[in-house]
């Protein structure tokens, strides 16, 4: 006669089968962890490399705008072999002012110190100008300063092809006339560099419209001043 089996065998065979489970559900979540682990040392590497990168875009714009010595460049003229954008063929010629203005002289600068100027130019628009506006430029005819990064440069003056016109206005009549017939046309900003800032010593009645009608955006001696021209229609 076969003896009965011992209570003791089943609850031993439940125990086991109940640490393997437990054992099996414990290396199911260390692997999930592990995995979870590997994902977040991934986004901290890649949050370092965008960190990394941040600093070394704000030590870019750093050196940008580095404040550097600056005066108008003297004898500039338009480079050569430089197209022009296309313009609508109604677009004003500036025939009205004179070949030759003299201006107030003023000490030349050195041409890294200019590029230097330029590239703070450069990097203030791009903060502080929508993509796509037009800005009237007292460029004296240098191209760099009417490229602009998505932004829409016009020589100011210009002649009704797009290209500089060559001389500076007569007076703060005919500055404020042709600053007005770029602004019909579509500019939204003017902007005088720290090489001509004179400008706005020179023609007197420029500055108080300007003052009156516009709106100062940024006066930095040392890289541009600019204005918007959103109150003008008013």
């Amino acid at each position: 006669m076969t003896a009965p089996a011992s209570p003791a065998r089943p609850r031993a065979r439940r125990a086991d089968d109940d640490l393997r489970r437990r054992l099996e559900e414990q290396a199911d979540l260390i692997a999930a962890l592990s995995e979870r682990l590997a994902d977040l040392e991934a986004e901290h590497a890649e949050s370092r490399r965008s960190a990394s990168a941040g600093r070394r875009e704000v030590l870019r714009r750093l050196e940008e705008l580095r404040p550097v010595p600056w005066g108008p460049p003297s004898g500039a003229s338009a480079p050569s072999g430089a197209e022009p954008p296309a313009e609508p063929a109604e677009f004003p010629a500036v025939d009205d002012l004179p070949a030759e203005v003299p201006v107030a002289p003023a000490p030349a600068v050195p041409a890294a110190d200019y590029v230097r100027v330029v590239s703070r130019v450069k990097a203030l628009v791009r903060t502080l100008v929508p993509v796509g506006s037009v800005l009237a430029v007292a460029s004296r005819g240098d191209e760099s300063l009417v490229d602009l990064d998505g932004r829409i440069g016009w020589h100011y003056p210009r002649s009704a092809d797009g290209r500089w016109a060559g001389y500076h206005p007569q007076d703060s009549a005919a500055a404020v006339a042709h600053l007005e017939e770029l602004h019909r046309h579509g500019a939204r900003f003017v902007l005088f560099p720290a090489t001509a800032r004179w400008w706005l010593d020179h023609y007197a009645g420029l500055r108080r419209h300007l003052e009156t009608s516009g709106r100062l955006v940024l006066d930095r001696e040392d890289t541009c001043t600019l204005f918007a021209l959103d109150h003008f229609d008013r």
